[in-house]
């Protein structure tokens, strides 16, 4: 009996170090790179990158890509607007509200800073398309308060499901 304990004893202890050994490392470190199988929106303002995982797909008149973080003083988001028949290829971003099922644009907010601005200028690079995800680069800027704000090496992955 006291062999078969330690048999038990040493399964169970081979295990946990098995398992733990091969446990994922879920840490929102701004220099990780997500995996091919991850959703993410990550991009450079003010000289620092910023990392959003688990961005949304909406759909209505229009497709948005939406990424944020934080709340209330902390909120931090971008939104790249679409057209519903969204094609790969670069498209620049135009600030047209009249126009939102036919241009590409992007909002930008960075409490208490930036509150919800549009860009005026920019490119969206759809990069893919399929009935899996969505991928693709963006860079813009705009004007908050009249200070020019600019968000550069912006890249995303929509997981679809």
């Amino acid at each position: 009996m006291k062999i078969l304990k330690k048999i038990m004893f040493l399964s169970f202890a081979i295990g946990a170090l098995v398992l733990s050994s091969c446990s994922s490392d879920n840490s929102s470190d701004d220099t990780d790179v997500p995996g091919s199988q991850e959703g993410f929106m990550k991009f450079k303002y003010n000289e620092k990158v910023y990392t959003f995982s688990e961005p949304a797909l909406i759909t209505s008149g229009s497709v948005n890509i939406m990424g944020s973080s934080g709340i209330d003083d902390t909120y931090k988001k971008i939104s790249l607007w679409a057209p519903l028949n969204i094609t790969t290829g670069s498209h620049p971003i135009v600030y047209d509200l009249s126009n939102l099922t036919t241009t590409y644009q992007a909002t930008f907010s960075f409490i208490p800073e930036i509150n919800n601005s549009n860009a005026t200028s920019g490119t969206i690079n759809i990069t893919a398309n399929d009935d899996k995800k969505i991928e693709g680069t963006f860079s813009f800027s705009g004007t908050s308060k009249g200070e020019t704000f600019t968000v550069t090496e912006g890249s995303f992955r929509i997981i679809k499901w």
